[in-house]
Formats: structure tokens, C-alpha cells, sequence
């Protein structure tokens, strides 16, 4: 699935914080996460050179402020839930608590046509 494209460089990080707090989750990351986060990341159109420090957003999990589905503007809120979603799946695995945890993203985020 293809994301629409997004304009500010702060919609960029919103969709890759709420990614990576997904693929932590299940407080653990492998190959297979680190490789979707970065192809992610390319999907939205960060430039090569920005790579390495957007990759770094997966040394450890983000803060609950950097990821408060309320503050997410209704015109991304698709996009995070779908990413979201891709997140979950990255490992080859779906387990209880992502989806716990992705039933409560959804419940939070703006509903589209609200």
C-alpha cells in the first residue's frame, strides 16, 4: 500500500514515531522491523542522506507525549493507522498486545468523516 504523500516534514516524523512504537511493542526489534522502518522511511520520502538519524528514532521506544493519537491532525490519521497496521505485521508475527494496543490507536485517533 502506497502512503499518499506528505508535505511537512513533521507529518514524516509523526508517521515514523508512531511506527516505531509499534514495532516496540513487543519490546523487541529485529532485522526484519529495522528493514521495514527504513523502507518506511523512504515510502515517505526522506532523503538518503537523513537515513541514519531517522533510524536512530528506534534506539529505544518514543516518549507517550511523541506518540498521542489525539494530537494527530485527521487528515493523517488514516496514514498512521495504516502504517500502524504494516508495523505490526513487519516481524512475520501478530501478537495480542500489538493488536491491543492498535485497537486503542484507533480508538484515539480522529475517525475520518468526523
Amino acid at each position: 500500500m502506497l502512503i499518499p504523500p506528505l508535505d511537512l516534514s513533521a507529518d514524516r516524523l509523526c508517521v515514523l514515531r508512531f511506527a516505531a512504537s509499534f514495532l516496540w511493542a513487543d519490546l523487541e526489534l529485529d532485522l526484519a522491523e529495522h528493514a521495514f522502518f527504513l523502507d518506511l522511511a523512504t515510502e515517505l520520502g526522506v532523503p538518503d542522506g537523513s537515513l541514519p538519524s531517522v533510524a536512530a528514532l528506534l534506539s529505544s521506544p518514543p516518549a507517550p507525549e511523541d506518540v498521542d493519537p489525539t494530537r494527530v491532525s485527521p487528515a493523517l490519521a488514516m496514514t498512521v493507522r495504516n502504517v500502524a497496521l504494516r508495523a505490526i505485521a513487519s516481524d512475520g508475527r501478530v501478537l495480542p498486545q500489538e493488536m491491543a494496543l492498535f485497537d486503542l490507536l484507533d480508538e484515539l485517533l480522529p475517525q475520518v468523516g468526523s
